[in-house]
């Protein structure tokens, strides 16, 4: 059996980070990636519509982060406001630069292998995977979390890290698109003409009438409810246990779609009345979808949300291993000595625009300067 001074589980942006850091740091520390995908960074290559929005200005240890991917050899520039991406705004040249780094730096890299257990030894742990079973002193887990599942995260490491000790505060699957009761064929009027329809405006998402969430952006009507960055972003706030007999539609979202003015004020000035006032707000099919609510719903559209987008649509996971249990600092389990859990498999979720990206850059860089160290 062969035996490492680290195996890293995973082989996304988390677990690469940690393996070019710390054989960048330390050359001779034997170092070996077990991946469960037939190659590495395949969610990398998807990231920003293949694009890879590679971290942003505002997420937390950005300057940390824009060193490291320098260091690295990751040219960059800023788009869109904050959001960075690299130079060439490819994911795939990304994942290829990173491969070309493990395989410089001489890291082992066992494909096509998915964990199945990990167990404490007396000298550290024994990791066993599909096809053969692996020592290492020192594991850092980076697994991610469920959404994605075509990229291979699927949830694995949440029955590992439970095993060790870990508390998994449930996973949810957030950033995604929203399913209302409004779509509902028979609903009058059923929201399903909407579909392919886009308007600006604010969302806002009240629970209990308390305001919980608020964002300007673009709103996509789909066939089955509502989309688009702002509605991504306000899925972070959706939680709910229905083992306390909490429901989804205790949640009620709110669309002003002409909140730079009073739509009544306009009439008043133009001289118009009802769906003429909007013929230059909202697109013919929102028009009289608000007239037949009244025109003055156009501030306050409410919707019902009946489903989350699953997994399969998820940009990222919120829950996760409880942040409690591990040292911020290096990301070492506080339960099992020798183990470090970073990137989307802890209960941590941030909103579009690179955060989670940047989250696991960094976490997997954390761990890695505290083994060397």
């Amino acid at each position: 059996m062969k035996k490492y001074d680290v195996a890293i589980i995973g082989g996304g942006a988390s677990g690469l980070a940690a393996a070019i850091e710390l054989k960048m740091l330390n050359a001779d520390i034997s170092v070996a990636i077990i991946e469960k995908n037939d190659a590495l960074g395949r969610k990398i290559r998807a990231t920003g519509n293949g694009r890879c929005n590679i971290t942003n200005k505002n997420a937390n240890g950005y300057l940390e982060i824009m060193k490291w991917l320098l260091k690295v050899g990751i040219m960059t520039r800023s788009c869109d406001g904050d959001l960075v991406y690299p130079y060439s705004e490819s994911a795939a040249d990304v994942v290829e630069l990173l491969i070309d780094r493990v395989n410089e730096l001489g890291v082992d890299v066992i494909l096509n292998a998915t964990v199945t257990d990990v167990e404490k030894n007396n000298s550290g742990f024994t990791i066993k995977y599909g096809h053969g079973t692996i020592d290492a002193a020192k594991v850092v887990l980076a697994v991610g979390g469920k959404a994605g599942p075509a990229f291979g995260t699927t949830g694995d490491g949440y029955a590992i890290a439970r095993k060790l000790g870990h508390t998994v505060v449930t996973p949810i699957p957030v950033l995604t698109s929203v399913e209302c009761e409004e779509w509902d064929k028979e609903a009058r009027p059923s929201a399903s003409s909407l579909a392919g329809v886009r308007a600006r405006g604010v969302v806002s998402l009240y629970s209990e009438g308390s305001k919980l969430f608020e964002e300007a952006g673009e709103i996509q009507f789909t066939k089955y409810g509502l989309s688009g960055i702002c509605i991504f972003n306000m899925t972070r706030f959706m939680r709910y246990n229905r083992a306390e007999g909490e429901e989804l539609d205790q949640f009620k979202i709110s669309l002003n779609l002409f909140p730079e003015g009073d739509i009544s004020e306009l009439m008043s000035v133009t001289g118009t009345e009802g769906r003429d006032a909007l013929r230059t707000v909202v697109k013919k099919e929102l028009a009289d979808y608000v007239m037949a609510h009244g025109i003055e719903s156009i501030h306050n559209l409410t919707f019902t949300p009946s489903a989350i987008r699953g997994w399969k649509d998820a940009q990222a996971t919120a829950g996760g291993v409880d942040l409690g249990e591990i040292d911020p600092e290096t990301c070492e389990s506080r339960l099992n000595e020798g183990l470090f859990i970073t990137g989307e498999l802890l209960d941590y979720d941030g909103p579009c625009g690179g955060y989670n990206l940047s989250n696991a850059w960094l976490t997997g860089l954390k761990a890695a300067r505290a083994i060397a160290e």
